[in-house]
């Protein structure tokens, strides 16, 4: 017998219990002076029976939300369940995601990595066509809330699996997973690793394509964080935000110079190889054992969000340091030399229907960014923040911007959009001369268009087809019979599952 049921008939009981005393009390009132204290107890009987129908409404909700999510539920965070014998609140979510990619020239991997386009000319370039499809593009997070005396302490964990060594495309196509965001959040002050304050991620495009378009910002990190919210009049929100973030000197050195010094360590404790560098993109390598860090990356952000949509403007200070140390190095090898970056951007997305009703649900994002020694915080301009000069042994910073715009439209009925997105970024070389000199080259300027059809048949669920385009230019050494310039040509099938 269900707990509604049982607690209706003992307010049913009770009522038929006061019936002989509503019947007996004209009666009474004509032979006993005891009249008043009679209507007193069938008052406090009256209070018992509306109690009773309170708990029965309650225990009918609380059976609804256990039938239902299998625990107890909780209006503030819809779908979480409380974790048994603590006060905390926990989900479980994410997707899952195919990409199946044809390349129509030489393929630059599972994402578009403009950095990465070889130039025309290049060994290889001449192989043309070529079709992959994985699934590492599938996440999953774990998110829980527990109130607190200081207010709501919230977790977010998240995985997924790209850029992983592991997997086998023969047999298994298995992959490991990797750390993306985990990170916690107790009043104003964020802690962990998370999307860098420099970017924006409200204004971020709708792309299948993992990467995005050609200049935009794209770091995860461990910082620490502050946020404070200001309400304004209606919609108006405000954020004022302070960052203190993992610090990355991001410099090319042409001649590949570092201290040599095997017992040496990088920032992140590895003991440096024997050439003394670590294998990266560019050739001969970017950073070493020479590399220090030793202030964290500032950022601060103000955000407004209204009616119109949402803009951001955002400053970033960093500081670029090489410190061979003199211990074993060679005197003509010894480099001590340190310089600040800053970087400014500003980003938004606008809501069509705010400035004409008739665009419906159509939005326009855009973000542009730059500075000397802004560097890595452009998604495609890693290594770009200095060049160390071989002769002076100094730090020159180069100057680097780089920006994207979006139109997103929903056709009628809103189960289709599609989304055209243009890139581009550009990076004033220094050093040139040593560049050419030194057989090393790096990327110039980089253009991506993307171009897409979704589908939405059901909740939670999407179909979308994509073209990408992108043209990377270089400095530097240009060998011969190559160009300083080459393309990318794809085509993208993507479906998604929200859970």
């Amino acid at each position: 017998m269900s707990t509604r049921h049982k607690l209706s008939m003992l307010a049913g009981m009770t009522s038929v219990a006061l019936l002989p005393l509503a019947a007996t009390a004209p009666a009474a009132a004509q032979t006993t002076p005891d009249l008043q204290k009679l209507q007193d107890e069938i008052k406090v009987l009256q209070q018992q029976i509306q109690d009773l129908q309170s708990q029965v409404n309650n225990a009918q909700a609380t059976a609804d939300d256990l039938k239902k999510t299998g625990g107890p539920s909780n209006k503030d965070h819809p779908g979480y369940w409380k974790i048994p014998g603590t006060e905390t609140w926990m989900t479980v979510a994410g997707h899952i995601k195919l990409d199946a990619i044809y390349d129509r020239k030489q393929s630059v991997g599972p994402q578009t990595d403009f950095s990465a386009i070889p130039m025309d000319g290049a060994p290889g370039t001449d192989r043309t066509g070529n079709f992959q499809a994985n699934a590492k593009q599938s996440y999953l997070y774990i998110e829980t809330h527990t109130p607190t005396p200081y207010g709501d302490l919230m977790s977010h964990l998240s995985t997924d699996f790209y850029l992983s060594t592991q997997g086998n495309t023969n047999i298994s196509n298995s992959y490991a997973m990797r750390l993306r965001n985990a990170y916690a959040t107790l009043g104003e002050w964020t802690f962990g690793q998370d999307w860098t304050a420099f970017q924006d991620t409200a204004a971020g495009p709708n792309a299948l394509d993992f990467n995005g378009p050609a200049g935009q910002v794209f770091i995860r990190q461990p910082q620490l964080r502050w946020t404070h919210v200001v309400k304004g009049e209606g919609n108006e929100q405000n954020q004022f935000i302070v960052s203190l973030e993992n610090p990355t000197g991001d410099y090319f050195s042409p001649a590949g110079l570092y201290n040599g010094n095997t017992t040496n360590v990088d920032q992140d404790g590895q003991t440096a190889d024997p050439g003394g560098c670590s294998v990266g993109r560019v050739t001969p390598c970017q950073n070493g054992p020479s590399q220090l860090a030793r202030v964290p990356d500032v950022i601060g952000r103000w955000e407004n969000d209204n009616d119109y949509g949402h803009v951001s403007v955002q400053a970033l200070a960093r500081n670029i340091a090489v410190n061979t140390g003199v211990i074993g190095v060679p005197t003509d090898q010894q480099v001590k030399t340190d310089k600040w970056g800053y970087g400014i951007g500003v980003s938004s997305v606008l809501n069509m229907n705010y400035f004409s009703p008739t665009l419906g649900n159509d939005q326009v994002y855009f973000s542009f960014q730059g500075g000397p020694g802004i560097g890595r915080y452009l998604q495609d301009l890693l290594f770009n923040g200095a060049i160390l000069n071989d002769n002076t042994h100094q730090l020159d910073l180069m100057t680097s911007m780089g920006g994207f715009i979006s139109y997103e439209h929903f056709w009628p009925g809103d189960a289709w959009e599609s989304n055209i997105i243009y890139g581009w970024e550009k990076t004033d070389l220094k050093d040139v001369d040593q560049l050419v000199a030194d057989g090393a080259q790096l990327t110039k300027e980089s253009q991506s268009v993307h171009l897409n059809l979704i589908w939405h048949p059901v909740p939670n669920t999407s179909f979308g087809i994509e073209t990408s385009w992108g043209r990377r230019e270089v400095g530097g050494f240009i060998p011969p019979g190559q160009q300083d310039h080459g393309e990318m040509e794809r085509y993208q099938f993507t479906g998604v599952y929200n859970f």
